[in-house]
């Protein structure tokens, strides 16, 4: 069986939560201790040398970790029902959209909330300058406004069809906006989909 690394109301590791219960795959769930810093223990270093999560181990012993490659392997574990695309085009467009994600929305929201409000929870863990904090978030809101945008129209990320880009986008952006970066009004392609996301069966019953 597989076995999951996760912790409690973490937004990446929910992404992953949210990813198994859409396709309905059993894995043994093994709970990391965050704020103990569990998750940069030796004994988890051996499982993911990162310290991060989620991770997901494998039968055979393989380790993976990073929500989109996790998702990208349950997908061709169990493809029903479809979270990348049903087509190499759809598929191509998801992948490029949880890359976009990525690097205009989430990682520079994140780095935002790790060096403001975040600041005492991860300098022991990491490099941390309270310089860089406020600019990060500007970037982040620069990243949501070009989101907006692009979603005129769209009931999802990717378009009319949930993806595992929505399951990872919308624990981040949920948890971010409760802690530190608040959604602005006047993004209201934004605000809708989040109300949809909240909503849904399973991303709405798993929200933080």
């Amino acid at each position: 069986m597989l076995k999951f690394y996760t912790a409690a109301r973490a937004p990446n590791p929910r992404a992953v939560e949210n990813i198994l219960a859409i396709k309905g795959v059993e894995v043994e769930t093994i709970s990391i201790d965050l704020m103990a810093g569990e998750n940069r223990g030796d004994d988890f270093k051996k499982v993911n040398p990162a310290g991060q999560l989620p991770a997901l181990e494998t039968p055979e012993g393989q380790v993976i970790a990073e929500v989109s490659a996790i998702a990208e392997y349950l997908e061709e574990l169990k493809p029903d029902p479809v979270l990348v695309g049903n087509t190499a085009a759809e598929r191509a467009h998801t992948r490029m959209r949880m890359r976009q994600m990525d690097y205009l929305v989430l990682s520079p929201m994140m780095m935002g909330y790790r060096h403001s409000e975040g600041a005492d929870f991860f300098s022991p863990r990491m490099r941390i300058d309270p310089a860089i904090g406020a600019t990060m978030k500007l970037i982040g809101r620069d990243g949501l406004t070009w989101l907006d945008a692009q979603m005129e129209g769209q009931t999802f990320i990717c378009g009319s069809q949930l993806t595992y880009v929505d399951c990872a986008v919308h624990p981040l952006v949920l948890f971010l906006s409760k802690v530190s970066q608040p959604i602005d009004a006047d993004l209201k392609n934004i605000t809708a989909y989040m109300a949809r996301c909240a909503s849904h069966e399973v991303l709405g019953a798993k929200a933080l």
